[in-house]
């Protein structure tokens, strides 16, 4: 009855501890912005961004990766669901801040989204519509 017992609390702990043990890393931070100087956003855009005609738009998508060092992760821009790029980042350090960027003329707008993918998996997503008002 007590090996019972002992057993019993041993398998709860190493089946509440499984999924911590798998989880590797976090996005602290996901965002899109104007620019990124000092490796730092300047600002963070908005859900819609218009077209402005007679100006290509960068955009850049930052991230502040937790506790990956020794990784990699991906963004993968998409529009309207159809990739545009994947630009991949070896991760260095315990907190790693990487961003892309995608330059965006009139004629691209629609919904832009990009991907944080590491290991095959989507960690976090973000979006905004490029919006042609013409």
């Amino acid at each position: 009855m007590y090996h019972t017992f002992i057993r019993s609390i041993l398998l709860c702990i190493a089946t509440l501890s499984v999924p911590f043990a798998m989880a590797e890393g976090t996005v602290a931070r996901a965002l899109f912005a104007s620019e990124v100087l000092d490796r730092e956003p300047i600002d963070e855009l908005g859900d819609v961004i218009k077209v402005e005609y007679g100006e290509i738009q960068r955009v850049y998508f930052f991230t502040d990766l937790r506790d990956m060092e020794g990784g990699q992760v991906t963004h993968v821009w998409k529009l309207d669901g159809v990739i545009e790029a994947e630009i991949p980042f070896d991760i260095g350090g315990d907190r790693w801040r990487v961003w892309s960027s995608k330059r965006l003329m009139p004629g691209f707008d629609g919904k832009w989204s990009v991907d944080i993918v590491k290991d095959g998996e989507v960690l976090e997503s973000r979006s905004f519509d490029y919006v042609d008002e013409w």
